[in-house]
């Protein structure tokens, strides 16, 4: 299984969750990141389609199992970074209590996001430790 499909699309609660390793996270924000336009994704449990347009970043779900990324590379840029970011942190953390995530969610007075995006929540499974013998 490649490392693409090791990320998994949730939907729950009106709100949308992206996972997976640090490596399927940081390989979906590579692939994210091509100029192919517009991109589609198969992930576990869908889809992640992109699509590079004008205005702020656009977070969404179509067809109950695609999630839909729009806007300017500029604002796309902020899941890009929330996917590289999360799974960093995922790689470095000394506390492992709390799993490490971001949301991607509208504010008012927000410039950067849609009002009319879903929430998305981006989460990094912990990585293996090597086992000790």
């Amino acid at each position: 299984m490649s490392d693409l499909r090791r990320c998994r699309l949730a939907i729950g609660d009106g709100e949308l969750e992206l996972a997976g390793s640090p490596s399927a996270l940081r390989a979906l924000g590579d692939r994210l990141r091509q100029d192919a336009e517009p991109l589609e994704v198969a992930i576990t449990g869908g889809f992640v389609v992109q699509e590079i347009s004008s205005g702020p970043l656009l977070v969404s779900l179509r067809d109950t199992t695609t999630l839909h990324f729009s806007g300017d590379r500029e604002f796309l840029d902020i899941v890009w970074d929330a996917l590289d970011g999360v799974a960093e942190q995922a790689v470095t953390a000394e506390d492992r209590s709390i799993k490490r995530h971001q949301h991607i969610e509208y504010f008012p007075g927000d410039e950067y996001r849609s009002p009319n995006s879903v929430p998305l929540v981006i989460v990094a499974d912990w990585p293996q430790l090597p086992t000790m013998h």
